[in-house]
């Protein structure tokens, strides 16, 4: 399963944009600002991101600049905004763009991020980060805690109860399934 982390400062075209991924099969994470995109990237080893020109905290340009060499980026956005960012792992698809367009720019950059990018080398296994992910998402759309406050606050349960995060996560998703 590809997947892809999506990054919107407009929630509407976020939401829009995972819908569209999750048809065609895409695991997708979603993070509002750039600081969140640039944390996810670097716990993944590597990653494709699919973003707008501006964030709230930065432009795709500083974003692709912070992620050289671990993730790279289709910055979606009008032409006129397109001229004005560029970089190695900084890929363009100006609007309006078609389906059939969008998803070739994404076969593109598979091949891109599966050659040239360094991959994770996590401790944890695939079921432990889907875990770990799904206890995130449920405390964010519960409890309207952003990504960092989740995750601080699974740290904080495993580090409060010896466990680790994984099980902490496992908790969380059992309490919310009750």
């Amino acid at each position: 399963m590809e997947r892809a982390i999506v990054a919107f400062a407009d929630e509407r075209i976020r939401q829009k944009s995972l819908c569209l991924l999750s048809r065609e099969g895409w695991e997708t994470m979603a993070c509002a600002s750039g600081a969140e995109v640039i944390r996810m990237a670097r716990q993944l080893g590597s990653a494709m991101v699919i973003c707008g020109f501006h964030l709230p905290d930065m432009t795709a340009d500083t974003l692709a600049a912070e992620l050289r060499g671990t993730a790279v980026l289709l910055v979606i956005a009008r032409a006129s905004y397109l001229d004005l960012c560029g970089g190695e792992n900084l890929y363009k698809l100006p609007l309006p763009a078609t389906h059939a367009e969008f998803m070739a720019s994404l076969r593109l950059l598979l091949d891109f991020e599966s050659t040239h990018l360094r991959h994770p080398v996590s401790g944890r296994g695939e079921e432990a980060q889907r875990l770990i992910r799904k206890a995130k998402e449920l405390l964010m759309d519960v409890n309207r805690m952003s990504e960092e406050e989740a995750h601080r606050f699974l740290q904080r349960r495993a580090m409060d109860s010896g466990m680790k995060l994984a099980e902490a996560a496992r908790w969380v998703v059992e309490s919310y399934n009750v």
